[in-house]
């Protein structure tokens, strides 16, 4: 985990996700069995096949009756043995997550192992879009406060709403810089049941989360910070390497504005 330039001993990041968007391989069923032989010697045996079913609609108008159609997509998941990390693949993207994270480079380069596996499979043409996203759970320790954690500003109103149970609290700001978008979010939750939270859309989360997040209850805050770059290029490794360490620069700068000094003397 980063902190204005070095590794937090005590990190409070909980998930991190990596994604890239390629060219759509219609056909992508028929290298899934190569696919999957090499990631399971790369380390990630434990495959599964889901199909997403999603309803289109064309309102393209004219007065026609609109008659839903039902549209299925086959998911692919590759994961590692304690199902901490591995891979989820469909015909037009290739994630990379894990709950099990340490530092940027490892992760990175298992992205872009995945990846690499992928392209000599299926000759990938072009990317389109790469992103980085990082959860990170702000928990303040018995007698401590969120606004000892977070600035001000991403407190929203939560610490001014009265005799009121709060029920969540959100604040985020979208920047851009050059090629790179970044979009910075803080969710303050007052949540009843048991275990760190993830937003509705990276549902389900096949994932184990580590030890230290599971018995996460009551007020607490995420800190979700969302980087990517879009655009169309040819199709080069070494291009997609150098643009995810401009995504993790901007990740690093936005935990650091969010986070106060005492944050990150607690986390490490």
């Amino acid at each position: 985990m980063r902190g204005m330039g070095r590794k937090l001993k005590n990190a409070p990041v909980y998930y991190v996700l990596a994604q890239v968007r390629f060219n759509t391989v219609a056909l992508l069923d028929r290298y899934v069995p190569d696919l999957q032989d090499s990631l399971r010697k790369a380390g990630y045996p434990d495959f599964n096949k889901a199909v997403l079913a999603t309803i289109s609609m064309d309102l393209g108008g004219g007065g026609a009756q609109v008659v839903p159609a039902l549209e299925s997509h086959a998911r692919y998941q590759f994961l590692n043995a304690s199902r901490t990390s591995g891979f989820l693949l469909d015909q037009s993207s290739l994630s990379f997550q894990t709950t099990d994270y340490d530092v940027f480079e490892p992760f990175s380069e298992a992205l872009l192992s995945g990846i690499e596996i992928l392209h000599k499979n299926v000759e990938l043409s072009f990317s389109e879009r790469l992103g980085l996203r990082y959860f990170d759970a702000v928990c303040p320790r018995e007698g401590e406060t969120l606004s000892q954690y977070l600035i001000p500003s991403m407190l929203s109103l939560s610490d001014q709403i009265g005799d009121r149970n709060l029920i969540h609290a959100s604040s985020e700001t979208k920047t851009q810089k050059g090629k790179v978008f970044l979009l910075g979010r803080v969710t303050i939750l007052n949540q009843p049941t048991v275990g760190v939270a993830f937003p509705q859309e990276l549902q389900p989360i096949a994932l184990q989360v580590t030890e230290k997040f599971r018995g996460i209850s009551g007020l607490y805050g995420i800190i979700d910070t969302d980087s990517w770059i879009e655009g169309r290029e040819k199709f080069d490794l070494g291009e997609i390497k150098k643009s995810l360490i401009s995504l993790r620069d901007e990740v690093r700068f936005s935990f650091g504005q969010m986070a106060t000094p005492h944050a990150l003397n607690v986390w490490n």
